[in-house]
């Protein structure tokens, strides 16, 4: 304890003095380890019994949570991992939920739970800045300008957790004492003293928020999955799908006679010089479940449209990192159509988006169409400027009344069907522009007739221009998913894959599925500040998985949906945060993340369900994980060599 004390303090202070002088790179250099310290130092506190904290703080004992009353104990069994860094920071709130039951406890005060969400919104924040600590600490690929913004940040918080333990008296009297001789931090003349409070009273509000915003989602979920339950109980199969069938037939109708849309001017990451025209489609009904808040923006600058480009997911290929057959598409002429095919990370989407660019500098009309309503946002992230116009198909075809443009360029022409590719093409003053996966056509197994890329090729009477290199794809991945995994792929060829990551896919195996559950949620927990993709090959347990990451105090976003149904839907996603993704396999067509998470893998023996399996590990950039319970693993991950991935 004392030990801890005694390094908290020296690096503490090293942290406020560097700030002062304004070395911010060394400030985060010091201000890690001190997180790490500061958080140790409370677990100490609220235990009030060293030999427990250190066995806690060693991983010989761990803090399970009781689902029943919500409240925190500990528990004899050791952790799974020996805790280091930002794990600590979330340690220190379960120590004081052990301590002060009354804090979770179901009829705690109003005041006890604030306490309860001011620690868990400040460990959150904790994480947060122990991964910008980490980033910024070596100041590479940053402006100073950035690394003194993240710092000024990161010391007005600390100030301000400091102050909230003390006004309210979360630690002992004798631990209040002693952060309180730590030095403080120098912002200038201003006094800042309420800014710190503020930004901690904005953190509670914010999880207050999102804790009620989640809850409303998840009765939602329940709600339709009881009505569900409940209809086929009523019914027949076959009057059932005939009423789900004349349900939407009235919801179209409703769209198609509601003409009220309202005109929204006001975009607030956009550059006033650069905007000519932000325009946002409502339906008045505010009863419908169909998206009716879908934007399309106007370009007026190469600059903002790159903004939209790069989005906060970093695209597979930049302009600048193009081969030779990418840059010849996007130089390809204008006075044809044309029809693309390439592999999962191959830059497709990329492509579309620069020829977008490109037709609209020559004063070209442009509307660029994309089939998911995940694959939609993920693609427009970061909202730039743009007249280019940039619609979820469902809003283009039914809402909108398929407008027509100089061009139409369509990504995911896989997976529609001949009359609605025949709608791009009616829709097309002059040509039009398709963009599409010969192994991503997952669709059929609901009974869409989707049309292969060679079929689009025979009825629109255009040669297939082939992209042949993948960006996104790490080797080991590629060498599995193209070899033993996808229907209808090129085999795998070492020359096609740039990303040079090595990293071999983890296929492990538990006892039971709660114990999958469990190791999802931690091995989640050791990879915060990552981007990362949990996907489940259907909606129920979507459903399922979110709620386990609620009962245990894990933020996620979710996105339920009905098998091709894109509109209906709940949905919570938002590409622009880095809190773990959950959805299902066909929901992550044209995604892609850090990290990649398949629990409850129960195989995949059909050609469309092993197409859906292909398209979900195809979404790794870095790290694939497939988490399975049954006695063997199952086709066609079991005809994988042992050597192309680590077995545990």
């Amino acid at each position: 304890m004392e030990q801890i004390k005694e390094d908290l303090q020296h690096v503490y202070n090293l942290s406020v003095e560097s700030f002062n002088k304004k070395e911010y790179s060394a400030f985060f250099r010091n201000i890690r380890p001190g997180i790490e310290y500061l958080s140790q130092f409370l677990i100490y506190d609220f235990f009030g019994n060293e030999d427990e904290a250190e066995d806690l703080i060693n991983g010989d004992t761990s803090i399970s949570k009781n689902r029943e009353d919500n409240s925190y104990s500990i528990s004899s069994y050791p952790a799974n991992f020996k805790p280091t860094g930002r794990v600590f920071c979330e340690l220190f709130p379960k120590a004081y939920f052990c301590k002060h039951r009354d804090v979770t406890s179901k009829y705690a005060t109003e005041e006890k739970k604030r306490i309860k969400r001011g620690l868990d919104s400040c460990s959150a924040e904790m994480c947060r800045y122990y991964s910008i600590a980490s980033e910024m600490g070596s100041h590479a690929g940053r402006s100073s300008m950035d690394v003194e913004v993240q710092a000024r940040s990161c010391a007005a918080f600390f100030m301000g957790f400091l102050d909230y333990i003390s006004s309210n008296r979360i630690a002992s009297k004798s631990a209040i004492d002693f952060l309180g001789k730590f030095d403080k931090f120098v912002f200038g003349d201003v006094d800042n003293t309420s800014d710190y409070q503020n930004q901690i009273d904005n953190l509670i509000k914010e999880a207050e928020e999102k804790d009620a915003a989640l809850l409303t989602a998840q009765k939602m979920q329940l709600e339709a999955e009881q009505g569900k339950l409940l209809a086929e109980q009523r019914t027949t199969e076959v009057e059932l799908r005939n009423k789900e069938l004349e349900d939407q037939i009235k919801q179209l109708q409703e769209l198609l006679d509601s003409q009220t849309v309202i005109v929204d001017a006001h975009n607030e990451n956009a550059d006033e010089n650069d905007v000519e025209d932000i325009e946002a489609i409502t339906v008045t009904d505010g009863e419908s479940s169909v998206e009716t808040n879908k934007e399309y923006v106007t370009i007026s600058s190469s600059h903002n449209f790159r903004r939209l480009l790069q989005g906060a997911n970093d695209w597979d290929v930049t302009e600048e990192t193009m081969d030779d057959d990418q840059l010849d598409l996007i130089e390809y002429t204008d006075d044809k159509s044309m029809l693309v095919a390439g592999c999962a990370g191959s830059g497709k989407s990329v492509i579309a988006m620069h020829k977008a660019e490109q037709l609209h500098k020559k004063g070209k009309d442009v509307i660029l169409i994309a089939y998911t309503r995940s694959l939609s946002r993920f693609m427009r992230n970061g909202k730039a400027d743009s007249t280019f116009r940039f619609f979820h198909h469902y809003l283009w075809k039914y809402k909108l009344k398929m407008p027509k443009a100089d061009y139409i360029i369509v990504d995911e022409i896989q997976d529609f069907t001949k009359d609605e590719i025949q709608e791009f093409i009616d829709a097309a003053r002059k040509h039009f522009l398709f963009f599409g996966d010969t192994a991503q056509s997952i669709y059929r197994q609901y009974g869409k007739q989707t049309m292969t890329i060679a079929q689009i090729g025979t009825m629109t009477g255009l040669n297939t221009l082939q992209l042949f290199n993948n960006y996104r794809l790490p080797r080991p991945v590629a060498k599995i998913t193209q070899d033993y995994v996808g229907v209808d792929v090129q085999e795998y060829k070492e020359k096609v894959y740039q990303n040079k990551e090595t990293e071999l896919p983890h296929f492990i195996h538990f006892d039971n599925e709660q114990k999958q559950i469990e190791a999802l949620l931690r091995l989640v927990k050791d990879n915060l500040g990552r981007n990362i993709g949990i996907l489940l090959p259907n909606n129920p347990e979507v459903i399922r998985i979110s709620q386990e990451f609620k009962d245990n105090d894990v933020e996620c976003e979710f996105k339920y949906n009905k098998g091709e149904n894109d509109f209906d839907y709940v949905d919570n996603l938002d590409f622009n945060t880095m809190l773990p993704k959950i959805l299902t396999y066909h929901s992550a067509k044209g995604l892609q993340f850090d990290m990649v998470i398949l629990p409850l893998y129960n195989g995949a023996s059909d050609d469309e369900s092993r197409k859906a399996l292909y398209v979900a590990m195809t979404r790794t950039m870095h790290s694939l994980y497939v988490l399975y319970s049954t006695q063997t693993l199952l086709p066609p991950l079991d005809r994988v060599p042992t050597h192309l991935y680590l077995k545990e």
